[in-house]
């Protein structure tokens, strides 16, 4: 029950948050929902056994029987910290909103709690149709935080994400019926052990990739993410950045790979090269902004390009380097956006021009952000780090050409965020651009009361405080990350990525051709009668 409690948990609170009349209460109760489905969550980890490569903590009841549609959860290695980081950033998210969001503040926690509890769907599902409609799910909750909290052009991103979210999962929906109907069953281990030839496979790929490549997203399918991150309130982009563009990435490694190997196998050197391509592009991108929430927005997609690439070189350390930079990523982009956001709310700008010397006025603020870009950077020690070192060396000594253009886009990355750090942190405090000119009458030599530019609040330091930590937990303890996953990731994407022997995809032939003739048998047989 405990995944049941832990989709249920935010879904009660979203209610109540949203029906609640007092003001206080639709803030504290999404924080004690929130912080209770983190709690309840450590069991995952507490009662999860490594050696395992199977689902764990399942729970199964019949929704659909005539249909084989069940509701179905389940936790392996490839799913535990995925759902783990989603339960870690949202009550973070909650408690760093709480100065930023002050109209609508109900729907805004609800539609915050919505999408925690239909990500959790969608990672612990083992039944296809249940998987489907959490991940269709959680575009209702997105398209509100970014159509109604959003900034001044959030109508354009908002329609932007959902007609490329929606043109994915309508063809990804497409596939996904043909086999299911093919092993006459929704349940995710029959499809997993089912064999299907080869001309399936490619189809069937290219339907689910491109579902799961624009969610990542992949380059050039990333048009939708740099007006989403940037027009999103603070929270919302956290949850985008940290949390959604995540489940593309899960998805490759929990259906592409292991449904169509064979297909996998055939396009891996084209995606290598279009993840290098999204490296590159993104960083280039990035050092052309003057936004620096635009900029960051085209970081992480430099950062998920890489992760793309330790997937796709099929080894044991490059898969499990994109795990870890999965998790890091969500970390330190959930740090550096919710500072983007405090930056904001206290100067009403993201533009580098508008601020200068910030490190002055707001030492705490600046040194978090500080921390928070050099795990970014991938400095050693930092979550940026191991994951960074897995995925290069692992693509390397798979195709060199693309993990030496990977690192050129990785140099760019220091540059373009100490840029960005230098800009807004250091040299000379900045008027506020509203009343420069009246206080420069008035004060000429006093910058600081020119510069008013308040420190970290409570609220915002306990939010960042487990991000900064965590940031160096995973740096510098890689290994509690990757043993939980090893297991999984063995069996359920290299097992599956090696050549069947002749016997085997012989017996599938002829279990498929038994299966066409038991079908053809029943209508016969009511014809007769």
């Amino acid at each position: 029950m405990i995944l049941s409690i832990l989709i249920g948990l935010p879904v009660l609170g979203a209610v109540l948050a949203a029906f609640f009349p007092q003001e206080r209460a639709a803030k504290t109760i999404p924080l004690l929902a929130s912080a209770t489905t983190f709690i309840f969550s450590l069991l995952l980890y507490t009662r999860f056994d490594p050696a395992n490569a199977g689902f764990q903590f399942q729970e199964i009841y019949p929704l659909v029987p005539r249909f084989s549609i069940n509701y179905s959860l389940g936790v392996d290695g490839l799913s535990l910290w995925l759902i783990l980081l989603t339960t870690f950033l949202t009550p973070l998210v909650v408690l760093g909103s709480f100065g930023a969001v002050t109209q609508n503040a109900r729907g805004y926690y609800a539609c915050l709690l919505f999408l925690e509890a239909s990500v959790i769907g969608t990672l612990a599902a083992t039944d296809l149709f249940l998987f489907y409609l959490f991940w269709e799910l959680m575009l209702i909750p997105a398209f509100f935080l970014i159509g109604v909290w959003g900034g001044p052009h959030r109508v354009k991103a908002t329609i932007k994400f959902v007609l490329f979210t929606m043109a994915g999962s309508l063809l990804m929906l497409v596939a996904l019926i043909y086999v299911t109907h093919e092993v006459r069953s929704f349940d995710y281990t029959k499809v997993f052990d089912y064999s299907f030839p080869q001309d399936v496979q490619f189809w069937c790929f290219l339907a689910f990739a491109l579902a799961f490549l624009i969610k990542v997203p992949l380059f050039p399918f990333h048009a939708w993410l740099p007006d989403a991150y940037t027009e999103a309130p603070a929270g919302g982009t956290v949850m985008l950045s940290a949390v959604l563009v995540k489940l593309g990435a899960y998805g490759l490694l929990r259906f592409c790979i292991p449904f169509f190997p064979y297909a996998a196998r055939a396009f891996s050197h084209w995606i290598m090269l279009l993840a290098v391509a999204g490296v590159v592009h993104g960083a280039l991108m990035a050092t052309l902004q003057t936004d620096f929430k635009r900029l960051t927005a085209y970081s992480s997609l430099s950062h998920m390009g890489l992760i793309t690439l330790g997937i796709f070189t099929f080894s044991l350390p490059g898969l499990q380097g994109g795990v870890v930079q999965m998790i890091g990523h969500g970390v330190y982009m959930a740090g550096i956006f919710l500072l983007i956001g405090m930056l904001y709310q206290r100067r009403g700008s993201h533009q580098m021009d508008a601020y200068g010397g910030a490190a002055q006025a707001a030492p705490l603020l600046a040194a978090a952000m500080l921390w928070m870009l050099l795990s970014a950077a991938g400095l050693p020690g930092f979550a940026g780090f191991v994951g960074e070192i897995l995925i290069l060396t692992s693509a390397y000594k798979t195709w060199a050409f693309p993990a030496l253009v990977a690192i050129a886009g990785f140099v760019l990355s220091a540059w373009y965020l100490f840029n960005f750090y230098g800009k807004v942190f250091l040299g000379t405090p900045k008027a506020n651009p509203d009343n420069t000119k009246t206080n420069r009458k008035t004060n000429p030599k006093k910058d600081e009361e020119i510069f008013l530019l308040p420190d970290l609040s409570l609220s915002e330091g306990l939010a960042l405080l487990p991000l900064v930590l965590a940031a160096l937990w995973i740096g510098l303890n890689p290994n509690f990350f990757m043993d939980p996953i090893e297991k999984s990731l063995d069996l359920k994407v290299i097992e599956k990525l090696k050549p069947q022997p002749v016997m085997m995809d012989f017996a599938a032939q002829q279990r498929r051709l038994q299966d066409e003739m038991e079908s053809n048998r029943q209508p016969r047989k009511k014809n007769n009668n």
